[in-house]
């Protein structure tokens, strides 16, 4: 149904008066929408898309479509089998078991958008260097004027350490060239690099960019710099998550995948940057994985894009007759305030009444298929200090 039409049936349910005095009448058609959406989960805005990132063993946070408003399914793309049913937890289990168990997925958000974290092991990475410590594996030595390489046994993200450095201009950074070679020919130009990094401050950061090869002269790939951490998100003080993919690297001469013994990291950056700390550098396949979930969006446009509110009398409501009903009755209840006079009220009681049954109707009809959070309570037995 188009906001043209929406607007004849709200004309035609309010005495058939005039809808002029209503100001900002999207914003009212908005409201109806949320209220509504806040009560039932409409068939219709089921939606189906992959998630904007692979999915890998070792990153555990994603980005959600924009419209997203609750879950109802997560499973790889392709080759589906019984086991692959995602059990969705609270944040708090997510972190303590996420390296027990598997297939978890949480709903949480993030600097005001909202996240999902996955934990679904779906192949191991291959570590190329454990960076437990500057010289355990080679040596690490500075890039450009970079200084104070040392290992650091306190801010670390896995393992017994960490390599700590600090960064005096842009392109500053640490390499190595004499580590133990990682025969990488299975994830040859498939493979992302990830690459947890500290930082202490992020005003001054740009870019990080990865090489790594069988040397850095003559035999070596360039990966794209990233701007951002593996989840999109912007970096943040504290342990960022870098991802840089294979696939967009730039080869310089022929590489070898089976002697990768080279790696150098580099930072773009706008002034120095004090106590840097890198950890645990692993080359990682990611899968492809789908998303089902109820969107949190009730209009269209022409173009078929979903939108939170209508703009034009030519968008449409994506809900078919059941539902529609119910959106009429709730934009009643939104736009009454607005029209006053002495049928307002009587058409505020009178849509209150109609949604009492609609709702129950509805929900019985079109269950909710959002997956619940399981809560686990169990723990040890209490018992009473006391004698028996």
């Amino acid at each position: 149904m188009t906001i043209t039409e929406i607007k004849e049936n709200l004309t035609a349910m309010g005495h058939g008066g005039s809808l002029n005095k209503v100001r900002n009448f999207e914003y009212a058609l908005e409201r109806a929408a949320n209220t509504m959406l806040l009560k039932c989960k409409p068939l219709e805005t089921i939606r189906l898309a992959g998630l904007a990132n692979t999915v890998h063993d070792n990153l555990y946070i994603y980005s959600l479509p924009s419209d997203f408003n609750s879950l109802i399914d997560l499973y790889p793309q392709s080759n589906r089998t019984s086991v692959d049913q995602g059990t969705r937890i609270l944040s708090e289990r997510f972190d303590l078991k996420k390296n027990l168990e598997n297939r978890m997925v949480s709903i949480e958000s993030a600097e005001g958008s909202k996240i999902i974290k996955i934990n679904w092991k779906v192949r191991s990475p291959k570590t190329l260097h454990t960076m437990d410590s500057y010289n355990g594996n080679g040596t690490w030595s500075a890039v450009g004027t970079a200084s104070g390489i040392v290992t650091d046994t306190i801010y670390r993200y896995s393992g017994g350490g960490s390599v700590r450095f600090d960064l005096a201009a842009t392109g500053d950074g640490i390499q190595i060239t004499d580590m133990s070679a990682v025969d990488l020919s299975d994830e040859d130009e498939i493979a992302d690099i990830i690459i947890p990094i500290y930082f202490g401050s992020v005003s001054a950061l740009t870019s990080i960019t990865g090489i790594w090869g069988n040397n850095l002269t003559s035999a070596y790939w360039t990966g794209v710099a990233q701007t951002t951490q593996a989840d999109g998100t912007a970096f943040r003080v504290g342990w960022n998550i870098i991802k840089i993919p294979w696939s967009t690297a730039t080869e310089t001469g022929t590489v070898d995948p089976a002697t990768i013994d080279s790696f150098k990291l580099t930072i773009a950056s706008t002034g120095s940057i004090s106590d840097i700390r890198v950890d645990n550098i692993q080359f990682a396949i990611g899968y492809p994985f789908d998303i089902k979930y109820y969107s949190k969006f009730l209009f269209k446009n022409t173009s078929g894009t979903w939108i939170s509110r209508p703009t034009s009398d030519e968008d449409s409501v994506v809900l078919d007759n059941d539902g529609m009903q119910i959106f009429l009755l709730e934009s009643v209840i939104a736009i009454a305030h607005q029209l006053e006079g002495t049928d307002s009220a009587f058409d505020i009681n009178f849509a209150k009444n109609e949604l009492s049954v609609l709702y129950p109707a509805y929900k019985g009809e079109h269950y909710s298929q959002a997956k619940k959070p399981s809560v686990n309570y169990g723990g040890l037995p209490r018992f009473n200090n006391r004698r028996i």
